[in-house]
């Protein structure tokens, strides 16, 4: 998830895919996406059993998507960061620490 970007609102949750995309080398796309889309499930069934909740339970599932994407940036970098081979490719530098993520992934 891009930071700043809304992944619930009313009337609306976004899960696997739609929620967080990730690089397919981390192969965390599945575990996340099933892992998202439990939580999703959450998140709805929390919005009208708890009355006036729906606010917290839609920022409760934003925090909860941002450490998501947040962990992965970190070991994305690190694990990119291994890479010592071709240290000028404008690949393998695009994916060192300190480095600012393509856009669109988490």
């Amino acid at each position: 998830m891009a930071a700043g970007a809304v992944a619930a609102g009313p009337g609306w949750v976004a899960a696997g895919d739609a929620a967080l995309a990730f690089d397919p080398l981390s192969s965390q796309g599945i575990v996340t996406a099933l892992h998202t889309g439990a939580r999703a499930g959450r998140a709805v069934a929390d919005c009208p059993a708890d009355g006036g909740r729906t606010t917290a339970a839609l920022a409760d599932r934003t925090a909860f998507l941002d450490g998501i994407a947040a962990a992965y940036r970190r070991n994305h970098a690190n694990t990119y960061d291994q890479e010592q081979r071709w240290p000028l490719s404008p690949f393998w530098r695009r994916r060192r620490l300190g480095e600012q993520p393509l856009s669109g992934i988490a």
